[in-house]
C-alpha cells in the first residue's frame, strides 16, 4: 500500500508540471529577396532550456519540434517563397531559464546568447549578435513563462531580419572555427591589432573596428583647439546619421547621449569609465552638469558643445564603472550594479 501511494505521488508531480512553448510564428521575410536559406547550428551542450514557474506551477520552457534544425528551416521558408542565393547561418550558443528565489516568491530568469552568419565561398562572415541576461519578478508580469518565451521568440525573429540588411566584418571564418569565431575575428580587428588610432570621424562600429573614418564628416574644435563636436567637411550639418566615436591625435572617444569620453584599452579590450547617467540619461533622476548644449548630442551628431574638461571634472560627483564595449558589435558590456531602469 505504501508503494503504491509513493507511486501516485510521483506520477502526480510529473503530471503538476507543465510545457510552455517557444512559438516560431513572427514573419521573418526579406524583403529585399536575397535569402536563399536559414540553417540553424546549435551549439548549446545542453540542450534543455530550463524550468521557470508560473505563481508556483512549474512550466518547461521548450520548441515545439525537437528537430530544432527543420524547426527554423521551415519558419525561413514558410515566410520566404521567393528566394535568392545568400545563405545565412543562426548559431545558437546559449540558451537558459530558471527560477530565482525571491524574498516572498520567484522570479523568473533568461540567459540567452545568439549569432548569426552569411556564408560565401565556403566561408563564414560575422553579421550580428545578442545577448541577453533579463529576470522576471512576479510583480511585473502577469505570466512570466509567456512572457519569456515571447521574448526568446522577438529576440530570434528580430535579429534574423536584421541580418539580412547588415553588413557584417569581412574577416572569413571557416566551419571547423566558427566555435572561436569571436577570438579569431577580433585578433584580426585593426582597432585591436593597430599600435595607434586613425584620426576622423566614425558613424558605426564597423567603421571603428575596421579603422575606416568617414570622409564626408571631420571634428570641430573651438578657437583652443578643444572638441566641440562634429561637422560636414563641407561646412554643412547633417543630423540623419549618429557618430559611434572620434579619433583625435590618436585618442579616441566615445559618443554617448550627453558627452564624449575617453576610450581605453586593456588586455581584455576596449571600454570607458562611464556613470549609468551618462548611458542611459532617461533614468537619471539627478540634474548632469554637461557643457553648454551637449543635450543636443541625443539621436543625431554631436551638434551641441561637448565639454572634455567638463566630462573629466565630472567624476569628483558621480559613480563610474568600468563599461566594456563588445569586440563584435560594439554594444555595451554592463558591469554588475549598473541598472539602467534604476
Amino acid at each position: 500500500m505504501k508503494h503504491i501511494l509513493l507511486f501516485f505521488l510521483f506520477s502526480g508531480s510529473l503530471f503538476a508540471q507543465k510545457t510552455q512553448f517557444i512559438q516560431l510564428r513572427q514573419n521573418i521575410k526579406d524583403k529585399n529577396k536575397l535569402a536563399n536559406s536559414l540553417t540553424l547550428i546549435d551549439r548549446r551542450e545542453d540542450k534543455t532550456i530550463g524550468i521557470v514557474s508560473h505563481r508556483k506551477d512549474p512550466y518547461e520552457v521548450k520548441f515545439e519540434k525537437e528537430d530544432l534544425e527543420k524547426l527554423f528551416s521551415d519558419w525561413f521558408l514558410e515566410d520566404n517563397k521567393v528566394q535568392g542565393n545568400t545563405k545565412y547561418f543562426l548559431m545558437l550558443e546559449d540558451l537558459k531559464v530558471k527560477d530565482i528565489p525571491t524574498e516572498r516568491s520567484v522570479m523568473g530568469h533568461l540567459e540567452m546568447q545568439i549569432s548569426t552568419f552569411l556564408k560565401r565561398n565556403d566561408k563564414y562572415y560575422f553579421l550580428k549578435k545578442i545577448k541577453i541576461s533579463k529576470d522576471y519578478p512576479q510583480k511585473d508580469h502577469a505570466y512570466i513563462t509567456r512572457a519569456i518565451a515571447a521574448k526568446i521568440s522577438s529576440e530570434l525573429a528580430n535579429t534574423i531580419k536584421d541580418s539580412y540588411t547588415e553588413a557584417g566584418l569581412n574577416i572569413p571564418v571557416s566551419e571547423t572555427d566558427l566555435g572561436n569565431y569571436e577570438k579569431l575575428i577580433s585578433e584580426q580587428l585593426p582597432i585591436y591589432t593597430s599600435q595607434s588610432f586613425t584620426d576622423g570621424v566614425y558613424r558605426d562600429y564597423k567603421s571603428f573596428a575596421e579603422q575606416n573614418p568617414d570622409k564626408e564628416l571631420t571634428v570641430r574644435k573651438n578657437k583652443d583647439g578643444a572638441i566641440k563636436g562634429v561637422k560636414r567637411v563641407d561646412g554643412y550639418d547633417n543630423l540623419s546619421k549618429d557618430v559611434f566615436a572620434i579619433i583625435d591625435n590618436g585618442i579616441a572617444y566615445k559618443k554617448t547621449p550627453i558627452s564624449i569620453i575617453e576610450i581605453e584599452k586593456d588586455n581584455e579590450g576596449i571600454f570607458i569609465m562611464a556613470s549609468q547617467e551618462e548611458i542611459f540619461p532617461q533614468y537619471s533622476s539627478t540634474p548632469i552638469i554637461v557643457g553648454a548644449g551637449a543635450a543636443g548630442a541625443i539621436g543625431g551628431l554631436v551638434v551641441g558643445v561637448i565639454n572634455v574638461a567638463a566630462t573629466k571634472i565630472r567624476r569628483q560627483n558621480a559613480q563610474y564603472y568600468r563599461v566594456g564595449i563588445d569586440k563584435l558589435t560594439g554594444n555595451y558590456i554592463l558591469p554588475e550594479g549598473f541598472d539602467k531602469t534604476k
